[in-house]
């Protein structure tokens, strides 16, 4: 077989968090040493970055980068994650945790799984995972998921962070190690006749060309949709969010505030809060030096400015506060790595921004193309397989968290015209299974398993969701042994100790 020339010059068009993401996994990757790195980027466009979240894949990320946790969290304001609260997503003022789950909660994991069996099958009260699970307990008590004296397993926690800061920092650590930037304005981008990117033509006339383009350009997908036409999946018609207002408040605001004292004691230090609002959900970021808060709602059923008048009526702003509009294109590309073209980032997918999967995307996408980049280089036939093994893996995982997001809105029982909507939208057939056995008592662990390599998320995440909302048919009574008051007892009383032993802050 003809072995292919190697590729000498890879050009990634779009800085923001996922440009930089993928300049600095590659110049750290010694696949890549040989090869020229360059980012362009205009100073005319800005950032969807507001405040973001993580999940904690993200930590693997920066581990492999060889950053230090501390340098980059005080740079990009960043305070730890342990999950994510949601707060009257039926309507009824009730809350649930999703937490993120490690070794250690695997005995009262299954308690709580055992426990939400049986309400589902119409025996118990409701059961909610926040007290087994540690970092269920940990958010209750403010506590960050860092311990003070070693774990005997390594535990599990994301971040939140200034995504613009973020972005600047991968920055700088990656055109230290040798990536070049340019900053200049893309004006055109010319193929060749068989679709391969061959030169990005700069405003000022000049002409760069590279081997190998990565697209991490945002919404607009100037490479992947505008220049090589790949088709592009809306999935509007099934998440019907299709916008943003956002605003910030600065963590002094919050202190001379006219908040009472429990209030602020009760303010959310190392998780996300997620509350349910008429036409679509607030999200709240605890960041060092301010609160992000932003409404994600649909235009269908909300305007601007009435989704601004209830995101400042939910944080006690004035109306007068000045917000900020952001347009989402919800979907993904049909393909994400086409001829010598890979998309990246809100250029190749996005879902929404409830349980913080962007950056996970990016990640996996990266990750996936760095596994996937020298077997790809050493002939068409091992080129066309790569690509077919990423855009494969990469559908999969969209189309999986999908089926979760769509999870959180088709269970509940809120009745706005908005949330009524959200509940007949179409969903796989996969999730339609899922779904049902739950509610009906079914085998719900054994769809799980015969899904398992299809889904983003597993056992855990279901039953937090599930059971957090309480879905269930209140008519169904099926056989089921309960487990004992005083066993499930323990369970709780295991992860109070647990986070007693290990992350309560240690008083001279």
């Amino acid at each position: 077989m003809k072995v292919k020339q190697a590729i000498r010059k890879i050009i990634i068009l779009g800085g923001g968090t996922a440009g930089w993401m993928a300049a600095a996994a590659l110049v750290n990757n010694p696949v890549f040493a040989a090869i020229e790195l360059c980012l362009v980027e205009s100073d005319n466009i800005g950032t969807i970055g507001v405040g973001e979240g993580s999940t904690p894949h993200l930590k693997r990320f920066m581990d492999n980068l060889g950053i230090s946790e501390k340098d980059w969290m005080e740079r990009c304001h960043a305070s730890y994650k342990t999950g994510i609260d949601f707060i009257n997503w039926n309507g009824d003022g009730q809350q649930y945790f999703h937490p993120f789950y490690f070794q250690m909660d695997v005995k009262p994991a299954e308690v709580f799984f055992i426990n939400a069996n049986a309400r589902r099958r119409g025996h118990g009260n409701a059961v909610k995972p926040d007290a087994f699970f540690s970092s269920g307990v940990l958010a209750k008590h403010n506590l960050s998921p860092k311990p003070n004296k070693a774990l005997p397993y390594t535990n599990e926690y994301g971040y939140h962070f200034d995504a613009t800061e973020l972005a600047n920092y991968l920055k700088d650590y990656a055109c230290q190690r040798g990536v070049r930037q340019i900053i200049a304005d893309v004006v055109e981008v010319s193929t060749s006749p068989n679709q391969q990117i061959e030169t990005l033509i700069l405003a000022n006339g000049e002409r760069l060309s590279a081997d190998f383009f990565i697209d991490a350009s945002g919404f607009s997908a100037k490479l992947i949709h505008k220049a090589l036409g790949v088709p592009f999946q809306s999935f509007a018609e099934e998440l019907l969010n299709d916008s943003a207002v956002t605003v910030p408040l600065p963590v002094l605001a919050l202190l001379d505030s006219t908040q009472t004292q429990q209030a602020k004691a009760q303010q959310a230090k190392y998780h996300t809060r997620a509350t349910a609002l008429s036409a679509g959900w607030l999200w709240q970021i605890p960041l060092t030096h301010r609160l992000g808060n932003g409404y994600v709602y649909s235009s269908r059923h909300l305007s601007a400015n009435a989704a601004a008048k209830e995101l400042l009526h939910s944080v006690n702003l004035p109306e007068s506060t000045q917000v900020r509009f952001l347009k989402l294109r919800v979907g993904v590309s049909d393909k994400a790595w086409h001829n010598n073209l890979l998309a990246i980032g809100l250029a190749q997918s996005f879902i929404e921004p409830l349980e913080a999967t962007s950056i996970m995307m990016t990640q996996f996408t990266l990750e996936k193309f760095m596994s996937l980049f020298e077997r790809y280089q050493l002939n068409k036939q091992a080129e066309t397989l790569s690509r077919q093994t990423l855009n494969q893996a990469v559908m999969q995982l969209v189309l999986g968290i999908k089926d979760y997001i769509q999870a959180h809105y088709v269970t509940s029982q809120r009745s706005e015209a908005y949330w009524v909507a959200a509940r007949k939208v179409a969903i796989s057939q996969r999730l339609t299974q899922l779904l049902k056995a739950w509610y009906q008592g079914e085998d719900f662990d054994l769809l799980l398993y015969q899904y398992d390599q299809q889904l983003a998320y597993f056992r855990p995440s279901w039953y937090a969701l599930l059971a957090g909302m309480d879905y269930r048919d209140p008519k169904l009574k099926r056989p089921f042994e309960p487990i004992s008051a005083e066993i499930t007892a323990q369970a709780i009383s295991y992860c109070q100790t647990l986070v007693e032993q290990y992350f309560q802050p240690k008083h001279s």
